[in-house]
């Protein structure tokens, strides 16, 4: 499950789902800042964490002449927490919380924007747009920077029966009131550290405060080893066992190959080099298929350093395996 997890975060992640806003929203603050012997509009852009165009916009200047003194007009972001003191099942789908350490996209308005433009052009309503930069009107002025959110959103549970869920694929599930931790970690076999990844933005120990969490869908089909369960196998009993030497890495092997103590891979005296065999260790019921590449004069099997380590063999002590190679 960890490994299927690990996999799949790494190929997708690209970045994490977003299910919703924070209910931290972003005002901006109007300052002033007074120039200084030396000062440049680059050095105060770099300063006060703002471009040049704004700061070029926000004061009306057009050169790059800057008098001591002179007071320029900047804008900064802070929070608002708005929380009510009290929360009902019915208004707490707005109540899920973005990471803190997930950055914000800014827009700089330009002549000819509105709040309608700008919200379709970053996948966003005009109120959530309103409510990220703690807007009262439909006034923009050229200049303003906006922050902006571009929310990804993954399929519904809904889309996906139980017959064709397919494993590894993200998909957003709408809570009801009676789930909790336990229940959803249980129905989409999902470790809590899992479920916390992919929902950075809420508390999954308190599911209550949410509408929506993003999961990762578990595989809904089991498939029986074709190996094992369907191929015609012939069990060549048990025979003696041994592991190469350590000196033996880089050496050539009968087809040609240098030994390679990571590959599964293993000598025998007769079967047939290029033959995929069947090899269990009878004290665990542990089995793996190896390749035989090499030749040895006496009894029993040579396995590789990985081949060994799997089947939980134990170096320098007589055992033995069973041997099962296909009709």
């Amino acid at each position: 499950m960890k490994t299927r997890f690990c996999r799949i975060l790494k190929t997708l992640f690209v970045g994490l789902l977003i299910v919703g806003f924070s209910n931290s929203v972003s005002a901006q603050e109007k300052k002033t800042y007074i120039v200084k012997q030396g000062d440049t509009f680059y050095s105060i852009s770099k300063a006060l964490d703002v471009t040049v165009a704004e700061l070029k916009e926000w004061n009306g200047i057009s050169s790059n002449v800057l008098e001591i003194d002179q007071e320029l007009i900047y804008y900064v972001l802070t929070s608002v927490q708005d929380i009510p003191d009290s929360l009902t099942q019915e208004d707490t789908s707005s109540l899920i919380t973005s990471p803190s350490a997930s950055p914000n996209t800014y827009y700089l308005v330009k002549s000819g924007d509105s709040l309608y433009k700008i919200a379709r052009e970053n996948d966003m309503t005009v109120q959530e747009l309103k409510d990220l930069n703690n807007l009262t009107s439909n006034n923009l002025r050229i200049g303003q920077r906006l922050a902006v959110k571009s929310v990804s959103v993954a399929p519904v549970v809904s889309e996906f029966s139980n017959e064709s869920s397919p494993q590894g694929k993200f998909a957003l599930y709408t809570l009801s009131g009676s789930d909790d931790l336990s229940f959803v970690l249980n129905k989409f076999e999902m470790t809590e550290k899992e479920l916390q990844a992919l929902n950075p933005q809420i508390d999954v120990n308190n599911l209550k405060l949410a509408k929506n969490i993003t999961v990762l869908l578990p595989p809904s089909k089991t498939f029986e080893n074709p190996y094992l369960e369907k191929a015609d196998l012939q069990d060549l009993g048990s025979v003696p066992v041994m592991i190469y030497s350590d000196n033996d890495r880089g050496n050539t092997t009968t087809n040609g190959e240098l030994y390679n103590p990571e590959k599964l891979t293993a000598a025998h005296s007769n079967i047939s080099i290029g033959s995929i065999i069947f090899v269990e260790n009878p004290a665990n019921g542990k089995g793996i298929y190896v390749r035989i590449n090499d030749r040895i004069t006496n009894a029993g099997l040579k396995l590789s350093h990985s081949a060994f380590r799997i089947l939980d063999l134990v170096p320098n002590q007589p055992q033995s395996v069973s041997i099962y190679i296909g009709n």
